[in-house]
């Protein structure tokens, strides 16, 4: 690794709406290594990211690169230096192909002006042969799978000389398989003199791919060195300030009776499922993606319809339900995509959470706004959701703040049974203990919660029953006593394996 570094910050300082979200960041990055930022949701990881490519101009400080400082940047002249950032929602055009979203703004011409799509479709190929990631370039990104789509992004971006390449939580949907594909690109891009910035939740990665690591909290740099000085629990420590046991067990006892029973459901996804919830309790349902636990949420709450079976809420048969009538009876999801199903992401945060009491509060139409925002108010000091503004809009809170909202939104409708569709996915360890707290207050009094999560750590862990789903049917069931990573596994795998 060279001494010199491509990329070095001073000084950097940004405020929003008068509050300082970074606070003098002194920063170097190096060729040929990657440089893991952490922190809390909030902590300045993104502000910090933007500035870097482009997005956001800092208030205070200076940024240099190859020994020259950058004045004015913009997304435009960071690619043009050779800096990409990829972020978790990909920026692709969906309806062209690999090829051509490759080469998109950079097409190869021939003398009289045209595109040459054949030197096109070489290019793209050679990149992502290189890389390593085979893939069909002549079909639509919309049609290939998420993990492909951000090679394509990252393929992008090396066709444009990258010397700096910006992942962000590059893995939040990616299988086993996938992300030691994406490990292994890593490591080339690294023997190739490039510096990776890589933002992500998930400590293990952390250690396994990372040479460097910097740690964020509350916009302020509270440590950074390289990935040996630390451990996990050092880091963790070093990011909420405190220690956090994640070994802890649920050892609550299931005496409740049964508040929500599924029998038989059956659709183009699901087949023939049948399961109960009781009041205090948290049932995990583990499975691999693709499994249809989704597809099993969406049938249970209404938002897509069972061709057979039945529900039965306290007893009593459920028909021709929605999920703004399930709402009314006491049923709620947090949805796996909190922004595009779970928010009005510009409109005010209070107002957000205020939703689902409208349809309860209303009289003959008209909400009691005032009596609504005053609830949401509650709400927002009682989860902790920072900025605690309640005039701010949810597009510019990170994404643990958002999942609270969301949270909160439940919460603030009282919901019998709340079925709970990766709650912690994307958040900080910070976020995701105050989560599981949140997630325990309300099975204490009383309330069922279903919470689908591809994490088993947190399955096992969170769970006072364990189902687990392959090929759109319950594989299993686990008590929380007998449930292991193994023995969840195995089950996941079966159907599947059973079928080929």
């Amino acid at each position: 690794m060279e001494n010199q570094p491509v990329l070095s910050l001073r000084k950097i300082s940004k405020s929003f709406a008068g509050i300082k979200v970074l606070h003098e960041i002194d920063l170097d990055f190096y060729p040929g290594e990657v440089h893991c930022i952490v922190g809390e949701n909030g902590a300045g990881k993104s502000t910090l990211i933007k500035i870097i490519s482009g997005a956001y101009q800092p208030d205070e400080g200076s940024i240099t690169y190859q020994s020259q400082i950058l004045r004015h940047n913009n997304p435009h002249l960071a690619r043009q230096n050779g800096i990409n950032a990829i972020y978790q929602e990909i920026d692709l055009i969906p309806t062209l192909n690999a090829a051509e979203n490759i080469s998109l703004g950079n097409e190869p011409t021939r003398k009289g002006g045209d595109i040459d799509w054949r030197a096109v479709q070489k290019t793209s190929d050679k990149i992502l042969g290189d890389m390593g990631a085979g893939l069909d370039t002549t079909i639509p990104v919309q049609n290939l799978k998420v993990a492909h789509q951000q090679m394509v992004a990252i393929a992008k971006a090396l066709s444009m000389n990258s010397k700096v390449l910006i992942l962000d939580e590059p893995t939040a949907v990616f299988s086993g398989s996938e992300i030691n594909l994406l490990f292994e690109i890593i490591e080339k891009l690294k023997s190739q003199g490039i510096s990776i910035v890589y933002i992500s939740h998930h400590l293990d990665e952390i250690f396994r791919i990372g040479d460097r690591v910097t740690v964020l909290r509350d916009g302020n740099l509270v440590r950074s060195g390289l990935v040996g000085e630390f451990d996990k629990n050092s880091l963790i420590k070093a990011m909420v300030g405190r220690d956090i046991d994640f070994s802890l067990r649920n050892k609550s006892k299931i005496t409740g009776e049964i508040v929500l029973e599924v029998r038989d459901l059956t659709s183009s996804e699901v087949e023939g499922v049948s399961l109960t919830l009781r009041s205090g309790e948290i049932v995990g349902m583990a499975g691999l993606v693709g499994a249809g636990r989704t597809e099993l949420a969406r049938l249970i709450l209404g938002a897509d319809s069972h061709s057979s079976g039945e529900l039965l809420l306290k007893g009593k048969k459920l028909k021709s339900l929605n999920p703004s009538k399930a709402l009314g009876l006491g049923m709620g999801m947090l949805p796996e995509s909190r922004k595009e199903e779970g928010l009005v992401l510009v409109r005010p945060m209070a107002e957000n959470i205020a939703y689902s009491q409208i349809q309860r509060e209303s009289r003959f139409g008209f909400p009691p706004w005032r009596k609504v925002k005053e609830e949401a108010l509650k709400m927002v000091s009682a989860v902790d959701i920072r900025p605690n503004n309640p005039n701010i809009q949810v597009t510019y809170m990170s994404g643990g703040n958002q999942q609270k909202v969301v949270l909160s939104k439940l919460l603030a409708a009282d919901c019998d049974v709340l079925i709970l569709d990766e709650p912690t996915r994307g958040v900080d360890v910070g976020a995701r203990m105050e989560i599981y707290s949140l997630m325990k207050e309300v099975k204490d009094r009383g309330a069922a919660i279903l919470m689908i999560s591809s994490d088993l750590p947190e399955i096992l862990t969170q769970s006072d029953r364990v189902l687990v789903m392959s090929g759109g049917k319950i594989a299993g069931e686990f008590s929380a006593a007998e449930a292991t990573e193994e023995k969840v596994l195995k089950l996941a795998l079966q159907i599947q394996e059973e079928s080929l």
